[in-house]
Formats: C-alpha cells, structure tokens, sequence
C-alpha cells in the first residue's frame, strides 16, 4: 500500500476522533537479516514489548530480539520464544495465584492466544511511519473512541462474535497474537502489568486490529458519524478539520438515531 494512502487514513482517524497518542503499527520480522533491516531502534536492554508500544504512540521506533524482550509473558505470546510446559500447563500462573485453582488456569491459558510462528523479533512504530504495511495496528483511548472505532468495524464487517477478554496479557496477547492469529478486531481493558509497566491512565483501553482493516474502519467510522454523534462532537469535528486547514466532510446536525430519527 502507498505510504500516502497510510498517512491520510491515519489523519482522517485523528480528525474523527480526539485520539491522545499516535496509533501504532506492530510489524514481526522472521530472520535476523529481517531484523537488522528494519527501520527502527534496536533495544540493547530488556524492555516490555508493551512499553514499546506506548513509546511508539509517542514517536518512537523500536524494534526487539528474543534476548531484550523484558517480558517472557509477551515473548512467548508474540511467538518469539516457545512457551514452555510450565506456561502452557497453566501451572505458571497458577502458582502465582492469579487463578483460584489449576484446572481454571489451565482454561485460561488454554483460551489465551498465543502467535503459532517462530519469530526473531518485533518491530513497533507509529503506523504513519512505515513504507511497507506492518501487520497489527493498536490503538490506545479512552471508551468513547474505543465505542466509534467497533461501531466503524460493525458498519463494514457485521457483529463481531469473537471478542476475548481475560484482563491479562492485554497489549500481547489480546490485542496482537490474538487479532493476528484469527484476522480479525479485539479490545482489551489492558492489565495490571502494562498499566504498571508501561504507565497507561485508568480511563484507557486498547483495540488490535489487522492492518487489512485499517481503512475498512476508517471508512465505517465516517459512515457512521452522523448517526452515532451528538451535536457537541460534530462541532469539535468539524472544528479539528478547521484548525488542520482541511475540507470537512458533510456534517448533518440534529440527526441521530436516538433522538428520535425514524427511518423512512
């Protein structure tokens, strides 16, 4: 895809909605000779795959091998390194108490989607700066945004079945392994080792998706804008594409389904 065509979608998801950080791209990279070629900052010390990803929505690039990764949970959820039996039992977190007993553990890990490849490493940067098409986009917000982004999905893709949620390994697992093992959209309340590791407010969750959605979900969110938003918002839209001195599309006010709008 043309880097132009990436650069537009990502400002025209900026001028939808009040988005604090960048969106991100998650590219994996198979080889080392893969990896000494891409374009980002090698991490020479243990770093959480997560914390990577909240320095991309900040501007950064990096990009990790099995031996920086800083977290193990994430390294063996994003296939970089083989999970071992004592993940893959359940034992591991069982022991550490997250679960009330084995066997609800051994469920857990179980459902929990791990990346069924052999990766070298990963790279993360903000989805505007790649040249080719990384694989994962993530997104960081507050609930509202997250609430426009799967009404833009639901408008071009239909009810989505396959939402997982567990409260662990959220920006690993549930937000990238996950959407790029079955190719399609998740959400995460993130978990309390990324909210301490990597600092995200209380008022933030995070949707991972196929990069192949990204303009799908752009589209569906401008389709849907009339319908879902108050006056209030369309105001502060049509007041964003002002202030980057763009065209705004037609705004219909007082119209919305739930202020009575029938059909006709």
């Amino acid at each position: 895809m043309d880097k132009n065509i990436i650069k537009e979608a990502v400002k025209k998801v900026n001028l939808a909605l009040k988005l604090d950080r960048e969106i991100a791209g998650v590219k994996f990279l198979f080889s080392e000779d893969e990896f000494e070629k891409a374009d980002a900052k090698k991490i020479m010390g243990k770093l959480a795959y997560c914390v990577m990803v909240k320095a991309a929505m900040s501007g950064k690039a990096t990009k990790a091998s099995a031996e920086y990764f800083g977290c193990m949970g994430a390294a063996k959820a994003l296939g970089v390194v083989e999970p071992d039996e004592m993940s893959s039992s359940g034992r591991f977190y069982q022991k550490l108490g997250l679960y009330q007993d084995l066997t609800t553990s051994k469920n857990v890990q179980r459902n929990m989607t791990f990346c069924r490849h052999k990766a070298y490493g990963v790279m993360v940067k903000p989805v505007d700066a790649y040249d080719e098409e990384p694989d994962i986009v993530l997104i960081v917000t507050m609930p509202y945004n997250a609430m426009r982004i799967i009404q833009g999905y639901t408008h071009m893709s239909g009810y989505n079945t396959s939402y997982k949620i567990a409260g662990n390994q959220a920006v690993c697992s549930e937000c990238t392994a996950f959407p790029f093992e079955s190719n399609n959209i998740n959400i995460s309340l993130l978990c309390s080792g990324t909210r301490f590791k990597a600092g995200w407010r209380d008022d933030e969750l995070i949707i991972g998706f196929p990069f192949n959605q990204f303009l799908s979900i752009t589209k569906g969110i401008y389709a849907t804008l009339d319908l879902t938003e108050p006056n209030e918002k369309k105001a502060e839209i049509e007041a964003r594409f002002q202030k980057m001195g763009e065209a705004a599309p037609v705004i219909q006010y007082d119209k919305n389904y739930y202020t009575g709008l029938n059909p006709e």
